[in-house]
């Protein structure tokens, strides 16, 4: 899988696969995915989204958990923001 890491701030490209973290004013992060399943050509396209997930006591936890996610998914390139 290829990962792009956007500079702090920049948003993915529309309709790519992508990791958003965000940092929660406590100190906690929180996970925004976006990937659409790629496991299968055959099959129909699927998509797999988390929005405003638990808060992940760190960024790398919260990446982690995306990147893991993208992977379950078969994405090929996904990007990952930080905000």
């Amino acid at each position: 899988m290829e990962i792009i890491k956007l500079p702090a701030g920049e948003t993915a490209p529309k309709e790519s696969d992508c990791i958003s973290v965000e940092e929660q004013a406590d100190g906690t992060f929180e996970l925004n995915t976006s990937a659409l399943s790629a496991c299968d050509p055959a099959d129909d396209e699927e998509s797999m989204a988390v929005i405003g997930s638990e808060p992940y006591p760190s960024y790398a936890a919260a990446e982690a958990a995306g990147l893991a996610i993208a992977a379950e998914q078969c994405v090929e390139t996904v990007y990952i923001s930080r905000s």
